[in-house]
């Protein structure tokens, strides 16, 4: 499918404004980031938003569901195999990625891990990678249908490689803004915090979108995006009661953003995709069944 720039905008108001309504509960009770429930709720329930995106602009052009399923990446793509197997390192690879970017930040002295028993230890980090994970992926799933599987692959085929892929993190960061207006993931910086998770958002959007572009399903991305989210609470476990670590520095903050960054740059150096760049008017549908064997 080609997209026009009526589907564009549409998905766009639809993911947008779905988020809003989903989240808007922190909002209402005026509590903010004490929100408790209304909070973790609204932060789940909207990463189903980008999926109705999705489902609103095939509803408009009166798409088949088949193309849904092949167009945005729903199958295995064309080396099953392949995709297997970077779904199963996305699953245990990207919990490695954040216990390198804590590390670093205790290595540079901006966060300090406080751990209890060895077997409690082991019990969380085996929760995060299991139930917390595989409890996350179908809220993951419906949100990287939006973002790697539909969204990316109009901009990069408009935009070029990196461009669509800088604006899709811009765009998937601001989305977030009903939670990150509010402080989310960086308290200290109150409503600056939208502006923040862009260093976020950005990097790891590329590294999803190498798994999207490599084997042109958005599986693996969703499965990493996933384990990401499980493990994340990891860290509020295991940091230090008497230190208060800045996260614009630590974990989430520089340093992951440096992690991210330098990963993101090695996947696509010695492992490069190609993206179709159909030049038209409209917003063009990259082929990621035929990425670049690198």
């Amino acid at each position: 499918m080609i997209a026009r720039r009526n589907d564009f905008v549409l998905f766009l108001l639809v993911a947008i404004g779905a988020a809003w309504v989903l989240a808007s509960g922190p909002w209402l009770d005026g509590a903010g980031l004490r929100s408790g429930l209304w909070l973790h709720t609204g932060a789940a329930t909207m990463m189903l938003s980008p999926a109705l995106g999705v489902l609103a602009v095939w509803w408009y052009r009166r798409l088949s569901w088949s193309a849904l399923v092949a167009q945005n990446g729903l199958r295995l793509g064309p080396r099953p195999r392949r995709t297997v197997w970077l779904l199963v390192i996305a699953w245990f690879g990207t919990p490695l990625i954040l216990w390198l970017a804590f590390g670093l930040s205790a290595l540079f002295d901006v966060y300090v891990f406080e751990f209890s028993r060895p077997e409690i230890i082991a019990a969380v980090i085996i929760e995060a990678v299991t139930v917390a994970t595989l409890s996350t992926l179908p809220f993951a799933l419906a949100e990287e249908l939006g973002w790697r599987g539909w969204l990316m692959p109009q901009l990069t085929g408009r935009l070029r490689l990196v461009g669509g892929i800088v604006v899709t993190g811009v765009i998937w960061a601001l989305w977030h803004a009903p939670l990150t207006l509010l402080g989310y993931n960086y308290p200290n910086l109150g409503a600056w915090a939208a502006v923040a998770f862009i260093g976020f958002c950005v990097p790891f959007g590329a590294v999803l979108g190498w798994l999207r572009m490599r084997t042109g399903s958005i599986w693996p991305c969703a499965v990493a995006h996933a384990a990401f989210n499980g493990s994340a609470m990891v860290f509020g476990l295991f940091s230090s009661t008497t230190y208060a670590a800045n996260p614009l520095w630590a974990g989430y903050g520089f340093v992951g953003w440096g992690v991210l960054t330098v990963i993101a740059v090695v996947l696509f150096t010695c492992f490069p995709v190609r993206p179709v760049t159909a030049r038209t008017r409209f917003f063009a549908l990259a082929t990621h069944s035929q990425p670049s064997l690198g």
